[in-house]
């Protein structure tokens, strides 16, 4: 999944790994809705389920190719649909078809099941997604995830080039079978298909309004087939979301869902209190305390890490020396028990627990103050000499508390001053897109669990989220034998480059995020799990008499 709150790149959840057993057990959430109903519960007379979407004042993508943040990202899961889906675990099931893979793991064939339909009655068939994957590939649509999820597969390069209109690895064999080549091994491959990019879309409704103006008309279109559709769309209050007449799957009990928008995150929380809402989620760290006395609290680690990354291009930090100084001057323990409450866990790693590829035993740079001064010194034996250093960070993501303890600890440990920078989101996503960030902060959830959708989407010395330009030649060798290798050694190879870029300090990893909701047991179906809140098959989501 992307990032909860859009730092830097947009986005969100987004091959089939089994995550292991004793990590599920470690992180499975406590309490929450999916608690088992005895058999005398009733259903609830109205089945109408209100819930926020929390930490955003609309929602700002509903074209699955431009890769939606986490917020809008609920809602597009609600309305489209595709080939295959995320469980619970986050391991690939089938959704609209079923799949094979050739024996040389380069072509996949997806045969479809019968009667699919948009929600105006539209067939969904094979070339549905011909036309999906060629449109998401399209130069003009700019899909900032296309090339990075789907660039393996035969032709996406030339097509994305403006060289072609087709894309040659992608065949309709007939209307219920799928054909996609790809132009080498991808372990991922089925994951990228599950995600927001390989949605179907309805060509019959992009078609009539443009691919600029398509996102403005639909409440009330078939642009999607997935279990529901949108009823209204007040912006910047909320969305009524109503079932899919024409859904393939098993039919919702619901009649509607009702999803007003709550930018701040206490105020959701005030407000559940209050009875407004059936369910409240992403739970701040100060309504810890209260949120936890309630019936149905339950928490969740998530796979999203918070870090800080350094302009590589000039001085201080074009020194490995500095970056390691800064990462050595940081207690994260400390950090987590008095800033976030325990709230959070402690990063000395970038790849998060229920990742495959998550190091447990590996310690990172810790905390050394020690350490941390001489290696400054060793650059600067005069601090006096140390160039101005500013931190820039977004206010919605770091609080005041937050960024004035880094301050301190840096300060404390290096003996230099650090000035701090607070912005708007959508200047500081504007900054840092032009690299003029010396010293800032990022937060990445993923797209999908596996790690090159954390280490190579961002810290090859070619990624376009490589906001600090950091460049390592070992680094970006390991990531390229990782991909032409599979199963145990490619894991290892993304452990090893893993911590080529934590020494070197690619990334300076703080803390593992959690996610933490209370859901009262008349909300059945509605749960957690790493990527966030979870409602898995709509026909089991429903209200209990209360």
């Amino acid at each position: 999944m992307r990032n909860r709150f859009s730092s830097g790149r947009l986005r969100r959840f987004f091959p089939g790994l089994v995550f292991l057993c004793t990590l599920l057990l470690i992180l499975s959430a406590c309490g929450g809705g999916n608690a088992t109903q005895t058999p005398s519960a009733k259903l609830a007379a109205k089945q109408i389920l209100t819930f926020p979407n929390v930490g955003t004042q609309d929602v700002a993508v509903m074209d699955p190719a431009q890769g939606p943040d986490s917020n809008s990202a609920i809602v597009v899961n609600m309305i489209y649909s595709g080939l295959v889906r995320f469980d619970k675990n986050l391991n690939v099931v089938s959704d609209q078809a079923t799949w094979q893979i050739s024996p040389d793991r380069k072509t996949y064939t997806f045969t479809l099941k019968s009667g699919l339909k948009f929600s105006d009655g539209t067939p969904v068939t094979a070339q549905t997604y011909v036309y999906t994957l060629t449109r998401a590939l399209t130069p003009s649509v700019q899909s900032p995830i296309a090339t990075l999820f789907l660039g393996n597969i035969v032709g996406a390069a030339d097509l994305n080039a403006g060289k072609t209109t087709t894309l040659s690895g992608v065949q309709a064999v007939n209307d219920t079978t799928l054909r996609i080549t790809l132009t080498k091994p991808t372990e991922y491959f089925l994951q990228v298909m599950a995600s927001s990019v390989a949605y179907a879309l309805n060509p019959q409704v992009i078609n009539k309004y443009g691919n600029s103006d398509w996102t403005n008309h639909v409440v009330g279109t078939g642009i999607g087939s997935g279990p529901f559709m949108l009823k209204t769309w007040d912006h910047g209050v909320h969305m009524i979301l109503v079932p899919n007449p024409h859904y393939y799957g098993a039919k919702t009990k619901l009649t509607e869902v009702v999803m007003p928008f709550v930018n701040n995150l206490s105020t959701a929380f005030k407000a559940y209190e209050a009875h407004q809402y059936d369910f409240d989620w992403n739970i701040m760290p100060g309504d810890q305390p209260a949120a936890r006395t309630l019936p149905g609290y339950t928490s969740q680690s998530l796979l999203e890490t918070d870090m800080l990354f350094f302009d590589n291009t000039k001085s201080p930090f074009n020194h490995t020396a500095v970056r390691q100084a800064f990462a050595y001057a940081i207690n994260r323990d400390a950090l987590v028990k008095a800033v976030f409450k325990n709230a959070v866990v402690a990063a000395p790693t970038i790849i998060p627990p229920g990742m495959p590829g998550y190091q447990p035993d590996y310690a990172g740079l810790s905390y050394n103050m020690a350490k941390a001064k001489s290696l400054l010194q060793s650059v600067y034996p005069d601090l006096s000499k140390v160039p101005q250093i500013t931190f820039s960070f977004p206010d919605s993501q770091v609080s005041p508390a937050l960024a004035q303890a880094l301050q301190q600890m840096w300060q404390t440990a290096l003996g230099i001053q650090v000035r701090l920078q607070a912005m708007d989101l959508a200047t500081y996503n504007t900054a840092t897109s032009a690299r003029q960030i010396q010293f800032g902060f990022t937060q990445w959830g993923a797209d999908f669990p596996d790690p090159y959708d954390w280490l190579a989407l961002n810290l090859l010395s070619t990624a376009p989220n490589n906001n600090g330009a950091w460049d390592n030649p070992q680094f970006d060798q390991t990531i390229a034998q990782a991909e032409d290798t599979s199963g145990q050694a490619r894991i290892a190879l993304y452990n090893k480059a893993e911590q080529i870029a934590i020494s070197d300090v690619g990334w300076l990893p703080i803390d593992h995020q959690a996610i933490s909701a209370v859901i009262p047991s008349y909300v059945h179906g509605v749960s957690l799990n790493n990527g966030g809140i979870y409602f898995g098959d709509w026909s089991g989501v429903y209200l209990l008499q209360h």
